[in-house]
């Protein structure tokens, strides 16, 4: 894949830290972000602990495909790269925990700029905008988080007063800044705290760290969309505003489930069939909070078609999960 020696300064630089189970709905996020802006220069960097020999030959097909770099960080040959986790009694927290706050400083020589998303989110817009934006002093670009106020309450009860809160799966982080500051260092920090016990974790501990030090940007850059709560409605068709840039599918269920009644799971597909993923099958298993919910909406479908039987058979599966499991 494509060498990171080379300063490129009037491209958009996108991040991503993942697992091998996210390495299929990241590409299909870098597909979705290519095809909605076709004329943008993108560099793509993705941050992983280890890969298979299959996954490394489909991020280098994405290169391919689309004629755009894609540089493979392998998080164990980052050798030139300080360990935020080392030194401090945090050996303990995996990679996995804190992957994105190795970003900023693998790419100090590479851009002045990153972009750093989750890999449960589809791009429906033009994004060239992020290279006009002016972030001046601040150390990132941020959304406010969908459940803002709920997390910031719950952090005040840890001592921790904060002025807002951000969800951490869209930055766009100014990386001179964001070292000079040491943030990933100081997050970590306070991930280990046993005293914080933070429920967030490396989402809570950047909101600390970062406290009156972003600029909170509008959410069309992180449109944070519950499916859990638009299937207990009953609401399975996207309804997302026209000026939005990017779907951020947060909490338990996402759309590339087999059995995804909502109307994501087409979105996800489109950009799929246009990816090195064309054709791989979605998953079809369920977590106990996902069956829980998806009972919960075939229920009451099949009530609203009259298939009575059916009905009581989910209505079943639904009690079943609420009072057993305890949901």
């Amino acid at each position: 894949m494509s060498d990171t020696a080379t300063k490129n300064i009037n491209a958009l630089h996108v991040a991503f830290g993942v697992d091998e189970n996210y390495l299929h709905p990241m590409g299909v996020t870098i597909t979705s972000i290519i095809e909605n802006n076709l004329a943008l220069d993108l560099v793509f960097h993705v941050f992983i602990s280890a890969i298979s020999s299959v996954s490394r030959a489909r991020v280098e097909q994405l290169e391919g495909l689309f004629s755009k770099p894609v540089h493979l960080h392998i998080v164990d040959e980052l050798v030139d790269v300080k360990d935020p986790g080392a030194g401090k009694g945090q050996a303990y927290i995996s990679k996995a925990a804190y992957l994105r706050l190795l970003i900023p400083e693998a790419l100090k020589d590479v851009s002045d700029r990153v972009l750093y998303l989750d890999a449960d989110i589809l791009c429906v817009g033009d994004i060239s905008g992020l290279l006009r934006l002016d972030i001046g002093d601040t150390i990132a670009a941020v959304i406010r988080d969908a459940g803002s106020e709920s997390k910031r309450v719950g952090l005040i009860r840890k001592g921790q007063v904060l002025t807002d809160y951000f969800n951490s799966g869209v930055l766009y982080i100014n990386i001179p800044r964001w070292i000079t500051e040491r943030v990933s260092e100081r997050a970590l920090e306070k991930i280990a705290d046993p005293a914080l016990n933070l429920r967030y974790s490396d989402q809570d501990a950047l909101n600390i760290v970062l406290d009156g030090k972003v600029q909170f940007i509008d959410r069309v850059w992180n449109h944070q969309y519950g499916l859990t709560g638009k299937l207990r409605k009953g609401k399975i068709g996207m309804d997302v505003p026209p000026s939005t840039k990017f779907v951020h599918f947060i909490g338990p269920m996402k759309p590339w489930r087999s059995w995804n009644p909502h109307q994501s799971k087409e979105l996800f597909l489109k950009y799929q069939a246009l990816s090195p993923w064309a054709g791989e099958c979605l998953g079809d298993g369920f977590t106990p909070r996902e069956i829980y919910v998806y009972s919960r909406f075939m229920y009451r479908l099949m009530f609203q078609q009259g298939r009575w039987l059916r009905g009581l058979i989910w209505y079943g599966r639904f009690l079943h999960k609420k009072y057993m499991v305890g949901y």
